[in-house]
């Protein structure tokens, strides 16, 4: 028995919302869309194209986010893992707010990284020259980790109490564990 379109809906925008209102044709497919529909949604207005096989949907805004989003997606191989991911610049920039729009979206692929087609006008890529990088993931987001500069640690406003584990900390732990085993 076939699926309703509104479950088809449902599941897709579930993915979508982890991934900040973007997907895949591939992903669309998997959650049971035919090929076929792709095109009559992006003409109904649904759906907004925003790459060659990626899309947003149209009711949810374009943050810097999400156009960072687009472009990982776009990068993904052929089993569908992303490829790239963001350098550490972008990263602060969509954190802070400061990513302009007029800007392409820079994202490092490695050295083996290969595409049948250009990147598109609004991704620019770079090929990562490092031995190695370590990335860590900003609200779902791939971004590089920068090593140059030392970790900060959070900040406490002046003269606010040191929180420290305390004997009352340990006695809400073990009511905890004695709630759960009852």
């Amino acid at each position: 028995m076939g699926t309703s379109s509104k479950e088809l809906a449902r599941k897709l925008r579930a993915l979508a919302a982890r991934q900040h209102g973007c997907f895949t044709a591939a992903q669309a497919v998997e959650t049971g869309y035919a090929d076929s529909v792709h095109l009559y949604h992006v003409k109904n207005g649904k759906w907004i194209r925003v790459f060659r096989g990626v899309y947003r949907f149209a009711d949810i805004p374009a943050t810097p986010a999400a156009r960072c989003m687009a472009a990982l997606l776009w990068t993904r191989d052929k089993n569908g893992k992303i490829q790239g991911f963001l350098p550490a610049e972008t990263a602060e920039k969509v954190r802070s707010g400061t990513l302009p729009d007029e800007n392409p979206v820079r994202v490092l692929v490695p050295r083996g990284f290969r595409r049948s087609s250009e990147a598109p006008e609004g991704i620019e890529i770079e090929i990562y020259t490092g031995k190695s990088h370590k990335t860590s993931k900003l609200d779902g987001l791939t971004v590089q980790i920068d090593d140059s500069r030392p970790a900060e640690r959070p900040q406490r406003a002046p003269g606010a109490p040191l929180d420290a584990p305390d004997y009352y900390d340990w006695l809400d732990y073990q009511a905890v564990l004695c709630e759960k085993t009852s």
